[in-house]
């Protein structure tokens, strides 16, 4: 969630942030499958001023301090329209800290979130969308 300041939230996280979070925690980093635990005292603060599912958490009400983040789990897919995207889980300062949403060809603007089906490791998913090809009769 860069550029403009996020928009306060305080609710816990819908039951589709947390299986996508824990899904990507179990597929992650070595160290990810350690932040499970803070999964269940994890609370939503902020949204992304942009529109997209990009959210950040506070832990046990405890708000990771501004600073460098760690990307734990990183996965992209495509969208039934064909573009781009990726979805990471990072850390900041030893607290689960966020779940963010972007387009990697920038063509669009990612207001939910996708399915553990859709993710492949980052890199794996080809450069351009599959073609659909014509028979010529």
């Amino acid at each position: 969630m860069a550029g403009a300041a996020p928009i306060p939230e305080d609710r816990p996280l819908t039951a589709q942030e947390s299986a996508l979070v824990r899904w990507m925690l179990e597929q992650g980093t070595p160290a990810s499958t350690r932040f499970i635990p803070q999964l269940e005292a994890a609370y939503v603060v902020a949204r992304c001023p942009c529109g997209c599912a990009s959210v950040d958490f506070s832990v046990g009400r405890v708000v990771p301090a501004p600073g460098p983040l760690s990307i734990l789990a990183d996965f992209e897919y495509r969208t039934a329209e064909g573009h781009l995207c990726g979805v990471f889980v990072f850390e900041r300062d030893g607290l689960l800290a966020g779940l963010e949403v972007w387009s990697v060809d920038g063509l669009s603007t990612l207001s939910t979130l996708p399915a553990t089906s859709q993710l492949q490791p980052l890199g794996s998913v080809q450069d351009a969308a599959p073609a659909t090809s014509t028979a010529d009769d």
